[in-house]
């Protein structure tokens, strides 16, 4: 309990986040009384994507980063939106004027508007700690799920409930901002997880960029599953509309304990292992129980729950990695997740050699499951390699540059006797009497004499660490570039990534926390406190609180102290 009390800070953006979710669902998917809302659910959400996809290209071509007052903005907008559409559904009701384009419409209008209200909670946490993102994302969808339920028993009320549900957005983010963010909370990380999994950052951005893939062919079978096998949404009885929503909060609080309690790999390996179990299940239940498909529409839904939570745990693993604006990273993982579970939905719908064949559904599907677990493991145990054939390189280099500088401190003790024993001779040498300073390139009598500089070790290993950031590949440079994980190629891309560098070599030294680090890195740069609260999200007092606290840390007194003590003592 007493580590419970730690998050208590995040309460008013995890609601905020569960009420954006309910708005979503109550309107867009009927409040999951059945698995969908056939196409106008997926199908709205194509038409959705489509313009997100627009607003993503934008972003990346233009590198664009928001400010905290524009995000704001956009937010507020996208409540009242959200709010608008989810109230306006049940009154066209009543007023006589509902069509299904009127309908279809209005929920790409709540998908737009619900999704970007979505990204807005994501945001606030990204750079948090693993099991901090865990606990935010898995305790907002099991509270989403109890709004979502109680919902669905109310009828069209439940509409009104949603709308209201979704204006209350408004006093979680007042709350929010005058609380800690996720990433002030320290929080364990297990080295074999999204947030810490790596010891180089390229193995982290080669499993980031596997683990989307992974799960938007997942995301597949997840689409075929929701209409299985005709295409038409899969009605809930009362007793397995429950089933559902207790299963789906029982997974949650395991997963949020097993963090908690520091298990290893649960959101890698046991992730995944897990949803695929239930892809695996629900193919089973559909072949067992043919008229009574509810039963394996449990696991399902269930199923596409936990791709919820995941996909929103991956989107600010994505965000604390990147260096583009946390946006692109939200709208790229909505459209590989949500994209391809609808692209699968809607060609159910539509492609009738495809509803009219179940064994074609089947062996597809059962295809998909495996190319998931091929890709994501398969991955997990190429990075686990490289990194251990990196690690070994690296100690047989140090060795040899160790040797070597071994056998030249041997000679130079040999030509230091020699030098000794003859210093009136290398006095009278004109070579040495007449040179320039040997930092000129003039010689000396430590050179006359077969003295050789010694190499810089420290700088041979950054050299090789370089080395070691470097994409092995074209195809593979243009992806991890594609999903936002490169550096970036501009001069301040460049300038901001070597201070971030030289920030945690001096977090290491000086024991600096890894807020403190974020601080230091932008502050080194010449950003303002004000203008490095708003790029971290926190307020200003917070900002210079942190550069105090470095200031006493490195017993270093200005900016330039601390350029200064970059330059000389940083790779």
């Amino acid at each position: 309990m007493k580590l419970l009390t730690l998050y208590i800070p995040l309460i008013p953006s995890i609601l905020g986040l569960c009420f954006a979710r309910a708005g979503l669902i109550v309107a867009g998917y009927g409040s999951y009384t059945h698995t969908d809302e056939g196409i106008f659910t997926d199908g709205a959400m194509l038409a959705a994507l489509s313009i997100m996809a627009v607003i993503m290209l934008v972003i990346g071509v233009r590198k664009i980063r928001l400010k905290k007052r524009t995000t704001n903005r956009i937010m507020r907008t996208c409540i009242v939106l959200e709010a608008a559409c989810v109230l306006i559904l049940p009154l066209a009701h009543v007023a006589g004027a509902f069509s299904p384009n009127v309908h279809f419409w209005l929920c790409v209008a709540v998908t737009f508007f619900g999704s970007f209200a979505i990204f807005y909670w994501l945001r606030r946490a990204r750079g948090c700690g693993s099991t901090t993102a865990v606990l935010y994302v898995f305790s907002a969808l099991a509270i989403s799920e109890v709004e979502i339920y109680v919902c669905s028993l109310i009828g069209t009320y439940g509409f009104y409930v949603a709308a209201a549900l979704a204006l209350l957005q408004f006093p979680c983010m007042l709350s929010a901002r005058k609380n800690k963010l996720a990433n002030d909370i320290e929080s364990f990380t297990p080295n074999d997880d999204f947030f810490g999994f790596a010891t180089t950052l390229l193995s982290s951005k080669r499993f980031l960029t596997a683990t989307a893939t992974s799960i938007g062919v997942l995301s597949i079978v997840d689409g075929f599953l929701r209409g299985y096998p005709d295409g038409v949404p899969i009605a809930f009885q009362p007793a397995t509309r429950v089933a559902y929503g207790l299963l789906t909060i029982a997974i949650c609080v395991i997963v949020i304990s097993m963090m908690m309690h520091k298990r290893k790999s649960v959101m890698t390996v046991g992730m995944f292992i897990l949803l695929e179990l239930f892809a695996c299940a629900a193919l089973v239940l559909y072949a067992a129980f043919p008229d009574m498909p509810d039963i394996g529409a449990v696991f399902t839904t269930t199923l596409n729950a936990l791709l919820v939570a995941f996909t929103w745990y991956i989107i600010i693993a994505f965000m604390s990695f990147g260096w583009r604006d946390p946006y692109y990273y939200a709208l790229g993982g909505w459209i590989v997740w949500l994209g391809c579970r609808a692209i699968a939905r809607v060609t159910l719908i539509n492609v009738q050699s495809l509803s009219t064949n179940d064994l074609l559904i089947n062996a597809i599907m059962g295809t998909c499951v495996v190319i998931s677990t091929q890709v994501a493991l398969g991955q997990f145990l190429k990075v686990s390699q490289m990194e251990a054939d990196e690690r070994h390189d690296l100690h047989v280099r140090r060795m040899e540059r160790l040797e070597k500088q071994l056998s030249r401190a041997q000679a130079n003790v040999e030509a230091l006797t020699i030098l000794k024993d003859n210093a009136g001779g290398y006095g009278e040498c004109s070579a040495c009497v007449n040179a320039a300073p040997v930092g000129a390139g003039g010689a000396s009598p430590l050179q006359c004499a077969g003295i050789m500089p010694t190499e810089n070790v420290d700088q041979d290993e950054a050299a090789d660490e370089s080395r070691n950031a470097q994409p092995d590949s074209k195809h593979g440079m243009r992806l991890v570039r594609l999903m936002g994980l490169d550096e970036g190629d501009s001069i301040a891309d460049i300038r901001k990534a070597t201070m971030r560098n030289n920030a945690e070599q001096m977090g290491k030294q000086f024991l600096l926390s890894d807020r403190e680090v974020e601080v230091l890195a932008l502050y080194a740069l010449g950003w303002t406190q004000k203008r490095v609260a708003e790029e971290l999200y926190i307020s200003p007092s917070t900002a210079h609180a942190h550069i105090k606290r470095i200031y006493a840390k490195t017993g270093l007194h200005s900016r330039q102290e601390i350029l200064d003590f970059m330059d000389q003592y940083t790779s």
